[in-house]
């Protein structure tokens, strides 16, 4: 279960830029788009890397089994 960490760190930082994305005026004033899409970007980069450790644990363990 360790290796699905990334993966639901990104979904979720994917999902924080969304709400500020729609909501942020309030909290980060009205040029809010930028770093909205910027935490957005880092989302999808850690969803990315994580396909890269899920495969290599897979691999390992198909790997010992043998």
């Amino acid at each position: 279960m360790r290796k699905y960490a990334i993966l639901a760190l990104g979904v979720a930082v994917c999902l924080t830029g969304a709400v500020l994305m729609a909501f942020g005026e309030g909290l980060l004033g009205e040029n809010h788009a930028g770093i909205a899409t910027v935490i957005g970007i880092v989302g999808i980069g850690l969803i990315g890397m994580s396909a890269v450790f899920i495969a290599g644990s897979s691999k390992r363990s198909s790997e010992e089994a043998k």
